[in-house]
């Protein structure tokens, strides 16, 4: 870059103080347009060659290396003419340089117009044209106030001729506004910047032609044909630059709005106080009050648009809150049916499928606790004399419902005052915790009282009945007892309690 600035204060210095010959300024500015053109060849292959560089970049760049190329073949075309003429090329382009510039910039704009905008959906398409739409209203009024003719009533042949360099101004600028707008500019914003100063020079060159070559300034017009160039190379060495580097590898985060177009009618409306204050309403200011008013309306058909979009947005939106909360209903109820399942495999772990009652495990779970917890609880083992005849007599339904009955008369018996368990078969064993004391002798009548209760062993009046007595042992654990003691215990007071009986099966 440094090389840039160098040439391109070396041009202002010797091409705006007229420090070459007259004669030699065609050659000059031929000779170092050519290298610049020949650079700003090499930089585009070397930025299409990038391996970050996507494949509809790399082929915009690849057009751009042959329209440089192009433009390098005028330069050299030019220089031929210098040497025969010198003096002549500094004045107006040679037919041979006119037509090779004509064909670099067909080519750069079909390189320009054929990269994709990245825009795809179908509103979003209408949104991107009126913005470009917007902005180009603007760009063409600007460029009819400052290029266009000084006369209310110009010649057809003088308005052309004056037109020519905005009318080009007026298409690149379309173009790279275009890719301005949208997602995927084969060019950083920075780039693109500076790739727009040799248009607007271009511009300024052929509107002020007649000027500069009216008024002697002639090494001013070779002057911005070099400075056209240097812009051209200066933007594609940034632009390398920075994807060489990486940092051009992502895009500034996409927004839901543009500020160009809104900065272009500002600009129209500018300009037409302008104009009205200094020419009066003349040809000039209406086609700018049209333009700012064309730029308006367009804003306003942006904003409908975007209106549209919003309430598109919103409904989609509120369809998709609806759908969140169906879909948190629906979480709700399976988080609601999984703790229920857990509570019910819980259940099931720690309890008797046929009774209802704890199991073995949760049994031996409390009692630990308790043990563990330094207390003395006290253990009743319980084992149903005569419940063998009355399963093999009756069945096993019957013999399932005589079980389920006990368990229920021993619950309701014991109340919440400890934890009743079916550890397997016919036999029970009942927990009394420390802290809640309790009269064992008496619970054991009780307990012998409801359990020799005869059991209705079907539905109807007429049912068989039966009933069975049960053997109890009981052990109080003293401090420092452990489980296995305590349970031995118990069981050695129980088959002594069963060993004084005889079962009776009614």
């Amino acid at each position: 870059m440094i090389a840039v600035l160098a040439t391109t204060v070396a041009v202002l210095v010797v091409f705006g103080f007229d420090l070459l010959p007259y004669r030699a300024l065609g050659a000059a500015g031929a000779m170092v347009s050519l290298a610049l053109q020949v650079w700003a060849a090499v930089l585009s292959r070397q930025i299409a060659a990038l391996p970050t560089t996507t494949r509809a970049a790399r082929r915009f760049w690849r057009v751009m290396a042959a329209s440089a190329m192009c433009f390098g073949a005028g330069s050299v075309a030019a220089l031929v003419v210098s040497v025969r003429d010198p003096g002549s090329v500094a004045r107006s382009e040679s037919p041979a340089q006119a037509a090779l510039i004509g064909v670099a910039s067909l080519i750069l704009i079909v390189a320009i117009f054929t990269t994709p905008s990245g825009v795809v959906s179908g509103r979003e398409r209408v949104r991107f044209w009126l913005d470009v739409t917007t902005v180009m209203v603007g760009v063409a009024v600007l460029v009819w106030q400052f290029s266009g003719p000084t006369t209310d009533q110009p010649e057809t042949g003088d308005l052309v001729r004056t037109l020519i360099g905005p009318a080009a101004l007026v298409v690149v600028a379309f173009g790279v506004v275009r890719l301005a707008l949208g997602h995927s500019a084969p060019m950083t914003r920075l780039a693109g910047g500076v790739g727009t100063i040799p248009a607007v020079l271009y511009a300024i060159n052929e509107a002020a032609k007649p000027w500069m070559v009216d008024s002697g300034h002639v090494s001013w017009r070779a002057g911005i044909v070099v400075l056209t160039n240097v812009g051209f190379a200066a933007g594609l060495r940034i632009q390398w630059l920075q994807s060489s580097s990486g940092s051009a590898a992502g895009h500034a985060p996409e927004k839901s709005y543009n500020r160009m177009p809104y900065v272009a009618v500002l600009a129209n409306y500018a300009a037409a106080v302008w104009v009205l204050h200094d020419t009066g309403l003349g040809l000039t200011a209406w086609v700018v009050l049209v333009g700012a008013l064309v730029g308006s309306a367009l804003v306003v058909a942006r904003q409908l648009a975007a209106f549209a979009d919003n309430d598109d947005l919103v409904t989609r939106l509120n369809a998709k809150v609806d759908e969140l909360a169906e879909a948190r209903d629906v979480l709700q109820r399976a988080v609601q049916e999984r703790d229920a399942l857990a509570e019910r495999l819980r259940h099931l772990a720690y309890h008797d499928a046929l009774t209802g009652l704890a199991n073995r495990t949760l049994f031996l779970d409390r009692l630990q606790a308790e043990l563990a917890g330094g207390g003395t609880p006290t253990v009743l083992m319980l084992d149903l004399d005569g419940f063998k005849p009355v399963n093999d007599r009756y069945g096993h339904n019957a013999g399932d419902q005589l079980l389920q009955t006990v368990a229920l008369r021993l619950s309701r018996c014991l109340r919440d005052h400890g934890t009743v368990a079916r550890l397997g078969g016919d036999e029970f064993a009942i927990l009394l915790p420390s802290d809640q004391p309790t009269d064992v002798p008496g619970l054991v009548r009780r307990l012998t009282g409801v359990v020799a209760e005869p059991v209705a062993l079907g539905p109807t009046r007429d049912a068989a009945t039966a009933s069975v007595r049960v053997s109890i042992g009981t052990a109080t654990a003293r401090p420092g007892t452990d489980l296995t003691t305590l349970l031995h215990e118990a069981d050695l007071e129980m088959y002594a309690a069963k060993r004084l009986k005889v079962d009776q099966p009614v």
